[in-house]
């Protein structure tokens, strides 16, 4: 997976408001699972140290240090929850590393997360501004190895549900670590996209926006040895046994396979790459 610097312009100035709010809003996700006792000890954190917050579990069932997947996740959760809701993020491979701890500030909504790119789509366009949280004198972090969601980010969540606001915790950086190959790319007259996202039932997701696409009637996609052609309208129009094309009601093109794990029978893969020829005119 190749990580740069992404170097981000200053959009509009942060709203002073104090995110305090009765029953402040934080968001669970992470690759922690439902067996152990990982995301319920967060869950008791938060609500020793913001007892009004409303805690709303996402998802924990990532997969395992699946920061692509994780990236998705927010950037499709986030645009459903009202302003100041504040988002943990622990998709976190690098615990106990060096890795820089973010509070990143969207649409007037707050991300905590590890600054390994689990926050990329927060980039893609202007008008996000991001701190790293350092211990000072009066924010100290218990020495924590292996369990940074527990000791280190849920304080955090914690201290902004109470009001205190990013600036107060961190100096503003603009070299934020981004994952440049989830964002779709031109090359020549071809455009490239890759597989970035399978849900539940198998369906592959790509990063290609139907917003992009939606003049193009016939374009062809190549991915791997497949060739797919024509968008349909709902999964019933899809052929079995076949790859067929939807633009998902998130706007993104999808690979489906009616009835099946497009994944499975497909023989897809996180990252796979995909290619429209000829997209480009000029």
């Amino acid at each position: 997976m190749k990580y740069s610097k992404l170097n981000l312009s200053k959009p509009e100035s942060l709203e002073r408001a104090k995110t305090r709010d009765q029953g402040s809003i934080i968001t669970l996700t992470t690759d922690f699972g439902t067996q152990d006792y990982f995301s319920g000890s967060m869950k008791g954190v938060l609500l020793s140290q913001a007892p009004d917050a409303r805690i709303i579990d996402i998802t924990h069932e990532i997969s395992h240090h699946d920061i692509v997947s994780g990236a998705f996740v927010v950037k499709e959760t986030y645009k459903n929850f009202p302003q100041k809701t504040i988002h943990l993020v622990v998709v976190d491979p690098g615990v106990g590393t060096d890795r820089r701890k973010l509070i990143v500030v969207k649409a007037g909504q707050f991300f905590v997360a590890p600054d390994n790119g689990v926050l990329t789509y927060l980039y893609e366009e202007e008008g996000s501004r991001s701190f790293e949280v350092r211990e000072t004198d009066t924010l100290q972090f218990r020495r924590s190895p292996t369990f940074a969601g527990r000791d280190h980010f849920s304080p955090i969540a914690a201290l902004l549900a109470n009001g205190r606001l990013p600036e107060e915790l961190g100096r503003e950086i603009t070299d934020v670590r981004c994952i440049r190959e989830l964002y779709p790319e031109r090359l020549g007259h071809d455009l490239a996209g890759k597989i970035v996202y399978f849900d539940h039932f198998g369906n592959a997701i790509t990063n290609l926006s139907g917003a992009v696409l939606e003049n193009e009637a016939d374009f062809k996609v190549q991915l791997k040895r497949h060739l797919f052609m024509g968008i349909k309208e709902n999964y019933a129009e899809g052929k079995k046994g076949s790859g067929n094309m939807i633009i998902n009601s998130s706007g993104h093109l999808e690979i489906f396979v009616p009835y099946e794990s497009a994944k499975k029978t497909l023989s897809l893969n996180l990252l796979d790459d995909l290619l429209i020829p000829h997209f480009f005119r000029n």
